[in-house]
């Protein structure tokens, strides 16, 4: 049998976008485990690796420029990825371009029965979950969760305390990310109008059966994190699927 690679593209706008943007230092050993040796984990001035949290509330949903999903809310758990550097172009009505961020991904977790029938049928990894609640609107305390099935466990909740900037910060984002999962292997890069909103503290509570629990970094993690909005995303996805086919020697 001969490996055959083919690949298709898929595309995935939001619109109106509040979120929690949160990020936790972790231990590189343990996050290692969580990464196929393929990627290299960024290691920081600290000694640390980085786990992103990130929470979505999305007034609405496009896939592929044509499917309107409706209201959707997302949440994300990625791992930092060192990558070449690279400062895309900035979009107009922002002030400045930050140098894109790449991760490792865990599956996307969304509320909404028909995106993760979409995401699936497209071959993105995603994983359906009872709730997410994003915690209300930012500026002094707010708690949110994430509810992953209908029993009791497999959910991860927060409290973030946050303190408003006097004017939002408005900027272009960048991140690119990737995935391996099964028989296929996915690559994304999200170009986001963003409004970071505040400074915050996190702290993140994890079950020990949730996506977070599982990755081995403990029940309890402190973190900081930044309440955002987002007036689009645009997000272009590369989905790789690795086929085998039969090769027959002639005599």
């Amino acid at each position: 049998m001969l490996p055959l690679e083919c690949s298709y593209p898929i595309s995935m706008d939001i619109f109106d976008v509040k979120e929690m943007f949160s990020r936790y230092y972790v231990e590189p050993a343990v996050a290692r485990k969580q990464v196929p040796a393929q990627w290299k984990i960024k290691i920081h001035e600290n000694g640390q690796a980085l786990l992103l949290v990130m929470v979505q509330d999305c007034k609405k949903m496009v896939l592929e420029r044509l499917f309107n999903v409706g209201s959707v809310r997302m949440a994300h758990i990625w791992i930092e990825l060192e990558g070449p550097p690279e400062v895309i172009a900035t979009r107009p009505g922002t002030s400045r371009t930050l140098p894109t961020w790449y991760w490792y991904i865990q599956p996307h977790q969304l509320d909404s029965r028909l995106a993760f029938f979409m995401f699936k049928l497209a071959g993105v990894s995603a994983q359906y979950v009872r709730t997410i609640s994003l915690g209300g609107a930012p500026g002094g305390i707010r708690s949110g969760e994430v509810h992953e099935s209908k029993t009791a466990g497999g959910d991860y909740h927060w409290t973030e305390t946050s303190q408003l900037y006097p004017q939002p910060d408005i900027i272009t984002g960048s991140h690119r990310f990737y995935r391996a999962y099964g028989s296929r292997e996915s690559e994304a890069h999200a170009q986001c109008f963003t409004h970071f909103l505040a400074d915050a503290q996190v702290e993140l509570v994890a079950s020990p059966d949730s996506t977070v629990g599982k990755l081995g970094f403990g029940g309890t993690l402190a973190g900081f994190s930044n309440p955002v909005w987002v007036k689009h995303c645009h997000v272009s996805y590369r989905v790789k699927l690795k086929l085998k086919t039969k090769h027959s020697r002639q005599s």
